[in-house]
Order: structure tokens, then sequence, then C-alpha cells
């Protein structure tokens, strides 16, 4: 029989109890106090009680006759010599061949963090390119658009030179965007911190409230619709106001540079988008039938129009080169069924995207639509209660949305994700941004409240009689104007 530990036969052999193995006493003993209680043939735990002595015969055992003289001794001493340099010798060359197998190793590991590294910085190149690429559509009045009688009933097929002009914007609007510094006539932070309300214009009757405002940012010329009371245009804040009787919900400023001279707009009202031009006087100068029309907004280059209904199917319609018409080149029905139409739908500034508020049963979100495909990109959920209204801010990565949940959010477009909340006391029925992008106001119950956008800071909080329904900037935020439940509008601006 022979120990469990040194394999040679014991002096004083005992048995574990436990598992039977037999052991040198004096190494069992020794390795349990080292191990504390520890069995090192089993791993259980084990105590010196647990051991049995077992008698054994004691007789001196005889000596190999390699070690009854000197030179047989000194050869036996010399072999096992031999034999550690040898086991030394191999512990070194399986040492020398572990370090080169973990320096491959640790190579293979850095070289793997540096692949993943760079998918990684390729990955977000291509979601900021998929983001860019989402602001579609800049146009210019194709020669003849296809029309498809599809299930979907919408108009597709917009002509190569269109979209190709449109990536053109674009890309020109992009970057000059990046290039171009703040206007040194930019009112500031010091300044609007000290703004009133200047004065109120009664428009139209206070049983018909004045529901959208737009102000040109070329002339400055203020555009107001009340509804079934008609429509309102003053060549400057403080001139006389041009009627017409028209019906007309929302408006929109049309870019003067594609246009003829004057101040030109959309309306729509009453099943029909209507184009005008005020001179003096106020001249339709092209309208289309387009049933339960709820909103229009105008396309940044000013050569085309997009009207929601509120169904939340929306329509693209081109203008013609004099404005004397207007023709629907695309269409596209709602991104899900069941869907309304709850705000104004509003273009982004590089006219490639556009925003839409709906609400539903199941909730109530923004949806992005891609203009050329006229497909719906994304989806903003977040609001508990209808959205009243969004606005893009000028440098194209912020849009702000108001709600009757009492808060406004801000989105980033680069991230698809909100990053800003602001809380009011009540619902929130309109917001608008400046012109440079630098300020952001937004109404609720009797206060109007304009932030920075930066810090997000409140600049002022300016007091008003009636409910506000929609709000406009002037340029370099000259002056605000509110259009009010009363069915007037109220300016506010510095009083020196």
């Amino acid at each position: 029989m022979y120990c469990t530990i040194s394999g040679e036969v014991p002096q004083q052999p005992v048995i574990s109890r436990l598992s039977g193995h037999l052991f040198e006493k004096r190494l069992i003993e020794k390795l349990l106090e080292v191990s504390n209680g520890i069995c090192p043939a089993t791993g259980a735990e084990l105590k010196v009680s647990d051991l049995i002595a077992v008698k054994a015969n004691l007789a001196v055992r005889p000596r190999p006759i390699t070690a009854t003289s000197l030179p047989g001794m000194l050869a036996m001493f010399q072999n096992e010599w031999d034999d550690l340099l040898m086991e030394a010798h191999a512990t070194k060359q399986q040492l020398h061949a572990t370090r080169k197998e973990l320096s491959h190793a640790l190579y293979q590991h850095d070289a793997a963090c540096r692949v993943i590294a760079r998918l990684v910085d390729e990955q977000d190149d291509a979601q900021k390119l998929i983001t860019d690429l989402q602001h579609s559509l800049a146009g210019q009045l194709p020669s003849g658009p296809k029309v498809s009688n599809n299930s979907s009933g919408s108009i597709e097929g917009l002509d190569s030179r269109v979209i190709t002009h449109m990536t053109e914007f674009w890309k020109k609007t992009s970057r000059s965007r990046k290039k171009r510094l703040a206007s040194a006539r930019l009112k500031t932070v010091e300044s609007l911190a000290g703004w009133s309300k200047l004065n109120s214009t009664g428009l139209f009757s206070s049983r018909s409230d004045a529901r959208d405002v737009e102000v040109c940012q070329q002339s400055g010329a203020i555009v107001a619709c009340g509804g079934d009371s008609g429509i309102a245009w003053l060549a400057r804040p403080d001139g006389t106001a041009v009627v017409d009787e028209s019906i007309a919900d929302t408006c929109a400023m049309v870019p003067c540079s594609a246009c003829l001279p004057g101040t030109a707009f959309a309306t729509s009202g009453a099943n029909a988008v209507t184009l005008w031009r005020a001179d003096k006087t106020i001249e339709a100068m092209a309208s289309m039938q387009v049933s339960g029309v709820a909103s229009v907004a105008a396309h940044p280059t000013g050569n085309y129009l997009a009207a929601m209904s509120s169904n939340a199917s929306w329509g693209f319609m081109a203008i013609s080169t004099e404005m004397g018409s207007l023709r629907e080149v695309a269409s596209a029905r709602p991104a899900c069924p069941g869907e309304n139409a709850s705000a104004p739908l509003k273009f982004h500034p590089d006219g490639l995207i556009l925003a839409m508020p709906t609400t539903s049963s199941l909730g109530h979100v923004i949806r992005i639509w891609d203009v050329k495909e006229q497909k719906n990109v994304h989806s903003f959920e977040g609001h508990s209660a209808p959205i009243s209204c969004v606005a893009f801010s000028e440098n194209g990565y912020h849009m702000a949305s108001s709600s009757a949940d009492n808060t406004v959010k801000i989105w980033d477009l680069r991230k698809l994700a909100e990053f800003k909340s602001i809380s009011c006391s009540d619902r929130v029925s309109a917001l608008s941004f400046d012109h440079s992008g630098k300020f952001l106001a937004h109404a609720y119950f009797n206060c109007v409240q304009i932030n920075a956008v930066k810090d997000w800071t409140t600049v002022c909080e300016l007091k008003v009689d009636d409910d506000i329904r929609a709000l406009s900037w002037a340029v370099n935020a000259e002056f605000l104007v509110a259009a009010s439940s009363g069915g007037g509008l109220d300016l506010f601006g510095s009083s020196k």
C-alpha cells in the first residue's frame, strides 16, 4: 500500500474513515493544518479525528544495491540531478511556448478591438448619412409626372430631374447653414428680456378667432386666417389690414424668390388649397379642391405646397411658374388606419422631410415623412394628449412639439430621440422657432414664454388677454405676432 500524497510506503499509515484513502500520518496532519481541514484527495472536509491508525510492519527496508557504496550513491545522485535539469529544461520550453501563445492571443484581441472600433465608427457614419438622406425633396415642376393607379391610391414617380434638383437644394442649404453666421441685427437675450405687448389689432369677429398667422421673412408682411371670417394681410405690423372673406383655417408663406413680386401665401379651408398674392390688394392666383383639407405648408424652395387632410392623408402640389395653377404630383395615405390630423404639418428647412402630428386610439405621434418616396420613415412618440403644434429649428437638428398634456418636447433629429421637455401650467396651444433658431416661443393659457435654445432658460414671459392659437416671428427676432381667440393679433417687442 502506498501513501495517496507521496506515493511511497508510509511509515505511520492512517486511513480516512470518510473516503478510505491511505496517508502518511505526518504528511496528512501538516496538510490538514495548512488547508484548514480539507482532504487533499477528495476536497471534502476532513478532521484528524477521522483518521484511523493502521498497524503495519515497521521493519527497516533494505537499501537498493546502488546505494550500498559511495560510487553507487554518487551515481544515483547524479542521475537524479540530471533528471531535475531535464525537467527544468522542459518546464522552460513549455513556459516559452505558453508566452508565445499568450502574445499571439493578446495581438488578436488588440486587432479585434481595432476592427470593432472601426465598425462602430462606420455604423455611426452610416446612421448619420441615413438621417441626412431622410430629408428628401426640394423641387422643380416636372414636365410630365408619372401617374400610377396602384392599390395604395398614391401618385408616384417623381421625375428624376425633380429629385436631382431637390438633392442639390438640400446640399446647398446644408453647406450654407454650416457657414452662415448669425445676423448682427439679431435681437439679443437681453433685448428680449425687456419685451412687452406693444399693441393688439382686431381683425375678425370675436365669434371667430384668429386661427393662424405667418410673418414674411423678406418683407415683414403679416397674413392671418380667421376661418369663416376670412383672410387678413398687413403690409407692416402697424399698417391697415386688407381683408378677403374667403374661408381659411391655416396659412403658409411662399418664398417670393419663386413667384411674382409681393407677398405670396397659401391657405387651406373649405375643402380647397388656394394660392394668393397680396400687394395693396389680395388676389387669388390658383386653387385646388382637396377633400377634408386641414392644413397647408409651403416648401422652402417656393415651388411646392403640401396639404394634409383631416384623415392624415396628404398630397404634394407643384406651383406653376406664374403661380397660375396647382398640380398634385404626389400623395400618400395615412401611415396607420384610423389616424386623424391633430395639428398643421410642417416642412423641414431643407425641404426633404415633413412632420405630421396625428392622433388615434393608439396614441399621439408625430409622423416624419420622406417626401421623395412618400414613406413614413420615423414616428416620434411621447405625448400623452393630442399634439397642438410642431416646429423645426432653422439649424435642421431640432424639432419642437407642443401638446394638451402641458408639455413642450424638444427632439434631436440626428439621434431620433427626445432630449428636453418643458413643463407648463396649462395645455400648450402654439409654438414657433425664430428664423435664426436661437429662440423658441410657446403659448399656454394667458402667457407666451420665450426660451433661449442652447440652455433652454426662460428669457421672458408675456401676458395675453385671450388664448393664443398661433405664433410667428419676424426676421432677426424683431417682433413676435400671436393670433388670439379674440379674433385679433397681439404684437410683442421692444417699446424702445
